[in-house]
């Protein structure tokens, strides 16, 4: 076990503490009992680097698997798809691994662990797959807004420019970004693993809905998937309290800004450009690159 990197801070007492786990940033978690966890045949795990849409593609997931809305606008996303590397007895949800040991089957399971770091069971079959990846230009901002919402970011001057250059040099949580995405790209053509692309889902939701129900052997009529589209949508999401982290408020965690207090943005494309510098996009250009000269695709807007 390595050292942790953040100790809970005494100004902010909610504060996640952190630790570095083979090499990777990561929340306080049970890393080194991942490797033997036992998994299931009929498991699906939503893996993503973060926020690249992750809560869409989980309640896609949810959605598509179980078709049951009711639970859906009444149950907390967090219960029905626990996160596994995340264990803080604080939050009302993040109980670790023994809570997904004593789920019922089919199990949904949300993590941001890069692929070497998953169970050795799920890398070798037992179990099903669905990756995330988007345009890190707007990862690298989105996780940015989020730390600094939830007061996981030292404060000072620069804060942007220290956090990109964490993300850049492979430090910040759950880089190096190309690491994560190949560690998946490599695994594509695996029968229990489907690669999406963010841009593609959100440009043709439908037909992203229609792709991962033929993933997981699952048959849906065309108003399940427009039902399913519609309830998905980036603006029901943002306004859905079992899906946008609202509690979060509730237990102290965050404080309420209405400018700044959403956890899903609008996913608008071409954002970056506000933030960014010309040397920061350069710089990105060049992670960017790495992961396209293996073959992957990165949407450029």
């Amino acid at each position: 076990m390595e050292d942790s990197e953040k100790k809970i801070d005494g100004k902010y007492p909610m504060r996640i503490a952190e630790r570095r786990f083979k090499g990777i940033l990561m929340w306080q978690c049970e890393a080194e009992e991942f490797e033997t966890m036992e998994t299931r045949a009929d498991d699906i795990w939503i893996c993503t680097s973060p926020r690249s849409g992750t809560t869409m593609t989980i309640e896609l997931v949810y959605l598509i698997q179980t078709l049951d809305f009711d639970t859906a606008n009444n149950v907390q996303l967090e219960v029905r798809v626990p996160f596994l590397d995340c264990k803080d007895d604080r939050f009302p949800y993040y109980k670790g691994k023994k809570t997904i040991d004593e789920m019922k089957s089919p199990r949904m399971i949300k993590t941001h662990l890069h692929h070497f770091l998953l169970p050795e069971q799920l890398r070798k079959g037992k179990g099903r797959i669905i990756y995330m990846y988007r345009n890190p230009k707007y990862s690298v901002i989105s996780l940015f807004k989020l730390f600094k919402w939830t007061h996981q970011l030292d404060e000072g001057e620069n804060m942007f420019g220290r956090f990109f250059d964490s993300f850049v040099d492979g430090k910040a949580y759950a880089c190096p970004w190309p690491q994560h995405v190949l560690g998946y790209w490599e695994k594509k053509y695996e029968p229990q693993v489907l690669f999406l692309r963010f841009e593609d889902v959100v440009k043709d939701m439908p037909a992203a809905i229609r792709r991962i129900a033929i993933f997981l052997g699952r048959t849906l009529t065309d108003k399940n998937v427009a039902d399913i589209a519609e309830h998905c949508s980036i603006e029901k999401m943002r306004n859905n309290e079992e899906v946008n982290y609202s509690y979060w408020q509730d237990i102290g965690y965050v404080d309420f800004k209405p400018e700044e207090s959403h956890f899903i943005n609008k996913g608008q494309p071409g954002t970056w450009h506000e933030t960014l510098t010309p040397e920061q996009n350069a710089k990105m250009d060049k992670l960017i690159k790495e992961v396209e000269d293996a073959g992957v695709t990165v949407v450029h807007t």
